[in-house]
């Protein structure tokens, strides 16, 4: 639970920090090291356009992987920018799926005593939840962006959800949050363009509204939540 409140606290911050990070990142592109970069940029576009299906196995597989790793954020955005919006999202949704059945099942079946060891003591509300409506408060936490990987195997490890629940409630949870990344990597500037544009091909619109809605979309669904949590009391 703490865990989770640090993570929405330092949700802000984090986005400020990548941006800037991009903003330095186009500052550099002026270097020769620039022109190797946007070379292989290039080719690897030109690959993912001419052999899409060796392409999306490529970047399903290394999703997938990376989706087991804690910690790997930002994949997404990739994603969106080499493939656009719908292979970036069949790619994304499946992926990260598929490694949260797989923490869950290693959770539940191989790994339950190390995870109680960890994070048992922090369990208590999740499990009560769960326990009274374990459908709604998974696809909540889908959609206020709860840890990935600390859910996953909470999920197993401490609670009764059975794996269909889970399953269906990871697949739609992480809908809106996915596509909102993916859509901001596809408003990404390609290097070429960075090159010729400097920062100011960063300057998109969309981009920023899209980076703004995966602030607001956890924060409309813990509103929603006390809603209806004062509704259920009255």
């Amino acid at each position: 639970v703490r865990t989770m409140k640090l993570y929405h606290k330092l949700r802000l911050p984090i986005l400020i920090l990548l941006a800037m990070l991009l903003l330095t990142s186009a500052t550099i592109v002026s270097t020769n090291v620039s022109d190797w970069i946007v070379k292989h940029d290039q080719r690897l576009r030109e690959t993912i356009h001419t052999r899409p299906t060796l392409s999306l196995a490529c970047g399903f597989f290394l999703y997938l992987v990376l989706s087991l790793i804690p910690g790997t954020a930002g994949k997404s955005i990739v994603v969106g920018w080499f493939f656009g919006v719908l292979r970036g999202m069949l790619i994304v949704n499946i992926s990260m799926t598929i490694a949260a059945i797989a923490t869950f099942t290693a959770a539940r079946y191989l790994l339950k005593d190390a995870v109680l060891a960890r994070w048992g003591r922090y369990m208590g509300p999740l499990n009560a939840h769960l326990a009274g409506d374990g459908a709604t408060y998974l696809l909540t936490l889908r959609l206020a962006h709860a840890p990935f990987t600390i859910l996953n195997y909470a999920a197993g490890a401490v609670t009764p959800v059975p794996l269909r629940t889970f399953w269906w409630t990871t697949q739609l949870g992480l809908l809106p949050g996915n596509f909102v990344f993916v859509f901001a990597g596809t408003r990404l500037p390609s290097l070429n363009e960075l090159m010729d544009r400097g920062p100011l091909a960063l300057a998109d619109p969309w981009m920023m509204t899209a980076l703004a809605a995966t602030v607001c979309i956890p924060w409309l669904t813990r509103l929603l939540l006390q809603y209806r949590k004062r509704r259920n009391h009255a």
